[in-house]
């Protein structure tokens, strides 16, 4: 989750198809992406309210994975191994979403996020991807996560356009043995999606 053991889109079992949970300690936006969309969700866990805000995004034909961090305002592009301004994917098709999350209390402690990610179900013609898990301090009590889906046009093997995959994100804090939040994404080359959000043990939706 996308906070969440590597660090940017993962590539699959071809170069051509990337898929990422990848998490910043800061806040960030997707450059030239077009027509973004978003929503937002508040909860109040035991460590104070969490604001989660889920923007949506195709990203530009062909297009760098290029991003700015809004706490410096510096730009910055991933590989597809998830590196920043090293190797960096030049040509990307597809969708991406960025969640970021935002920690508000009175008495905050030192946050560590943690992930779980297991995929639920996905195409056949993909290959079978072991879970993860993945820790990521918050610094400035905000913590980002981009989870991308797409290919690079110059791999010839590229068919992409009806691949799909559905994951099971589990969010812990600190030392957690059960998630403060479950959330279900599904991807695909045309959007990435959060279909379900579900609130953990000890955590409420704030309506």
């Amino acid at each position: 989750m996308a906070t969440l053991p590597e660090s940017g889109p993962f590539l699959w079992n071809r170069r051509s198809f990337l898929c990422s949970l990848a998490s910043f300690g800061m806040g960030m936006r997707m450059l030239k992406a077009e027509k973004p969309s978003d929503a937002t969700y508040r909860f109040l866990t035991a460590v104070g309210e969490v604001r989660m805000r889920v923007q949506h995004f195709t990203a530009p034909a062909a297009g760098r994975l290029m991003f700015q961090d809004d706490l410096t305002a510096r730009p910055f592009c991933l590989s597809a191994d998830g590196e920043q301004n090293r190797d960096c994917v030049e040509r990307f098709v597809g969708s991406m979403a960025i969640a970021r999350y935002e920690f508000r209390s009175h008495h905050m402690p030192p946050l560590i996020l943690r992930e779980r990610v297991v995929t639920i179900d996905q195409d056949d013609r993909m290959s079978p991807r072991p879970p993860y898990e993945r820790e990521l301090a918050v610094g400035r009590d905000v913590v980002s996560d981009i989870q991308v889906f797409g290919y690079t046009p110059d791999d010839p093997e590229a068919r992409p356009e009806s691949l799909w995959r559905l994951l099971r994100q589990d969010l812990y804090l600190n030392a957690q043995t059960t998630g403060f939040l479950i959330l279900h994404w599904k991807h695909t080359l045309k959007f990435v999606s959060l279909v379900d959000v579900i609130p953990g043990e000890g955590t409420e939706f704030i309506h």
